[in-house]
């Protein structure tokens, strides 16, 4: 009975409001896209984050005069310590090959020995791909007997980690305000079809019909502003993944899990700003 006159009472009010029902959609359905602009950038700016992140490489130079056994044994120590994924060896005469390729031949073929020490090539576990835990790590090493020199990008991981820090709350701020003004609009568009019926409310409540009942039609109304707001929203991110990102999906692209965020995003919206709306009618 609730659901039936619900929804009976729903698709009337948006019959009747057409021109304000409208308005609603097409408020919810620009706000999710401006909110779905946003979780796109922060998705894929998280992601370009975290590969830069992965290439971040500890070089730890060893000490010229330790043995083979005593830089294995080394290796093995820094291999325990908390944080470090996989550590590759480079040997004194791979380091000559790598100089060679960076800088030339030159400068190393005058010299009649080989001046450049081994060394160990870290990469770090993914939750300590951070400034402060890539630095408590190199003093670790750094500790370590026989190590001559820890170096890594340091500067880097710290602007990387300042500066998406900013990026993502940013990013959360903005979305936060679309949300907002999304909910408000709902909100009004609501109230003004519930101050309509105040006379139907008051008499529906003085026969003892329950807030649910009363409720219903304009949470189905919120429900719609939601799901097709959202269905335009989708459309407007379709067409675009189609045809202007079809040319760049190496560096920017769609998760699988976006559409089906946007259609919840959009719903949930739609209903709480019907709640919110409806409330000081219904008592």
């Amino acid at each position: 009975m609730i659901w039936r006159y619900g929804i009976k009472e729903g698709f009337d009010s948006l019959r009747r409001a057409k021109m304000a029902a409208f308005a609603a959609v097409l408020t919810m359905a620009g706000a999710l896209i401006v909110a779905g602009v946003f979780m796109l950038v922060t998705f894929n700016l998280s992601s370009i984050v975290d590969t830069l992140r992965s290439r971040i490489e500890l070089e730890v130079f060893v000490d010229n005069s330790r043995d083979d056994s005593a830089i294995q044994a080394l290796r093995k120590q820094v291999e325990k310590i908390t944080g470090v994924a996989i550590v590759r060896y480079v040997s004194r005469e791979e380091a000559v090959e790598i100089f060679r390729r960076e800088f030339g031949s030159g400068f190393i073929d005058l010299l009649h020995s080989n001046p450049l020490p081994p060394s160990f090539r870290l990469t770090l576990q993914k939750p300590y791909q951070y400034g402060d835990a890539a630095q408590r790590i190199a003093a670790q090493i750094q500790s370590l007997n026989g190590i001559d020199e820890v170096v890594y990008r340091q500067d880097f991981l710290r602007v990387l980690d300042r500066y998406v820090s900013f990026a993502i709350a940013l990013d959360f701020v903005i979305g936060l305000i679309v949300c907002l003004g999304v909910v408000f609009v709902v909100i009004n568009h609501v109230r003004l079809v519930a101050f309509a019926k105040r006379s139907i409310i008051e008499t529906m409540q003085l026969v003892g019909a329950s807030r649910a009942f009363v409720r219903t039609p304009f949470l189905l109304q919120g429900f719609l502003h939601g799901l097709l707001g959202a269905a335009l929203a989708g459309i407007f991110f379709y067409f675009c993944e189609q045809i202007l990102l079809a040319q760049y999906r190496d560096l920017f692209f769609v998760p699988r899990f976006f559409y089906a965020g946007l259609f919840g995003l959009g719903i949930f919206l739609g209903l709480f700003a019907a709640y919110i709306g409806v409330r000081r009618f219904v008592e």
